[in-house]
């Protein structure tokens, strides 16, 4: 009976981020079962692993580099990207391009090096304007394919239906600078007279939610409720508890459209943009500084139709089967090489 290949993870795991850590329950979920996998770095601070890095890949037979983020045009990670992971085939899921900085073309000289090397076996991004800047920028000739965030092929936890209507609002920390939150508590006002209650939802766990619910008292609003949970699938409920969201976080409004629940998006990144074009509600786009974004609140604000949360959730699914099989191949005609 063969061994099971032990697949090594990379990405920004370990930190708390709620986006990052559903990523991981992405992976048990859909690799758990078939795969040994593992987390790669056991640091979270530079250099990110204790031992020689070339150690860590010797201990893994291929290597899933995801999701998020990840191919940022002006600068590159010595965590996501190391030409020692390309020693074992690497497979890449479900990241993105921001393009918001000014690419820097030896930066993006390097990321071609990267992608376009023999031992990328599966070439995943988050969303098609991804894909065009990797066959704009990289190489028409590499073969991406392009899906939606992963995180809509997790299993969420139960709907938590609750008799108050709540109205979420999530926050977070940006590097320590505190936000000018005028007008989201101006949001928050125009919700309580609405009738709903409003829920303050810290999205993180670890260091990342310590330095998220210290920023909490910024928003200030009477009679708010705090949330904060060391558990993801709590935070995931609590979410589920809301009619309508509005969030700092993309993983906030991901979760939630997949409850169906509609988030008002109060940071409009490439990410957030390209998802509401996915599922055609531009009208949730605002940030923090929109001076109209209490006119987003009333009380029929449609719910997120049934159609477009399944196809987001179908284009992740397949994604996530197909990185399976394609894992699962390194098992034919290679079984000595890796010693399974």
């Amino acid at each position: 009976m063969s061994k099971k290949i032990k697949v090594g993870l990379v990405g920004f795991f370990g930190w708390g981020n709620f986006g990052d850590e559903l990523f991981i329950k992405v992976f048990e979920q859909w690799l758990g079962d078939k795969f040994d996998i593992r987390v790669m770095n056991d640091l979270t601070y530079k250099p990110y692993f204790s031992r020689p890095i070339e150690e860590v890949v010797a201990e893994v037979d291929a290597i899933v580099i995801g999701g998020g983020d990840l191919i940022i045009p002006w600068t590159m990670s010595d965590l996501y990207w190391r030409d020692e992971y390309l020693a074992k085939p690497v497979f890449v899921v479900g990241v993105g391009v921001p393009t918001w900085g000014q690419a820097k073309p030896h930066i993006v000289e390097k990321y071609k090096k990267f992608i376009t090397h023999d031992s990328i076996k599966f070439f995943n991004v988050r969303d098609k304007e991804s894909a065009e800047w990797v066959k704009r920028n990289i190489s028409s000739e590499v073969a991406v394919n392009h899906s939606a965030d992963i995180v809509f092929s997790l299993n969420m936890p139960l709907k938590v239906d609750s008799e108050e209507k709540y109205f979420g609002i999530v926050t977070r920390d940006r590097k320590g600078t505190p936000d000018d939150l005028t007008q989201v508590k101006r949001l928050a006002e125009k919700a309580k007279s609405q009738g709903f209650k409003i829920k303050h939802i810290i999205l993180g766990t670890g260091d990342v939610g310590k330095r998220d619910v210290e920023r909490a008292d910024d928003l200030d609003i009477e009679g708010k409720e705090l949330v904060f949970s060391e558990s993801l699938d709590e935070l995931c409920q609590e979410i589920s508890s809301c009619k309508m969201l509005a969030s700092m976080k993309f993983h906030g409004t991901v979760v939630a459209l997949d409850y169906g629940i509609p988030s008002i998006v109060l940071s409009a990144t490439d990410k957030n943009r390209n998802l509401m074009r996915m599922i055609e509600r531009r009208e949730l786009l605002s940030s923090l500084n929109d001076e109209t974004l209490p006119d987003r609140v009333h009380p029929f604000v449609p719910v997120i139709p049934w159609t477009s949360i399944r196809m987001l959730r179908q284009r992740a699914e397949i994604t996530m089967k197909n990185l399976g099989i394609e894992i699962s191949k390194l098992n034919k005609g290679l079984s000595g090489g890796l010693g399974l």
